[in-house]
C-alpha cells in the first residue's frame, strides 16, 4: 500500500467541527468553506466546515478566526490532499 505524503505547503481538503452556530454568510471569511449546522433539540449545535484550503497557513488562519469567535474546537481532519512528489 502506498501512502501520499502530506506537506504544509500543498492544498488539502479539511473538515472542521466546532460547537456553536455559524451561518453560511461566514463562508467567505472562512476560506470559502461549506458550512453545515446540526443539532438535536436539547443538545449544543455543531457546525461543520468542509472544503479545500491552499495550505496549512490558510488552515491556521481559519482556526484562529474560530478561536477569536470563541467557538470551541471539536475536531480537525485532513480528508485528502494533492500528492506533489
Amino acid at each position: 500500500m502506498t501512502h501520499k505524503r502530506l506537506r504544509a505547503h500543498i492544498p488539502a481538503i479539511y473538515q472542521i467541527q466546532v460547537q456553536g452556530v455559524l451561518t453560511p454568510d461566514w463562508s467567505d471569511r472562512l476560506g470559502g468553506m461549506a458550512i453545515d449546522v446540526d443539532g438535536l433539540e436539547g443538545e449544543a449545535p455543531i457546525t461543520t466546515l468542509w472544503g479545500r484550503l491552499l495550505d496549512q497557513a490558510a488552515l491556521c488562519g481559519i482556526l484562529n478566526t474560530l478561536y477569536d469567535m470563541r467557538l470551541p474546537l471539536l475536531s480537525v481532519e485532513c480528508e485528502d490532499w494533492e500528492d506533489q512528489d
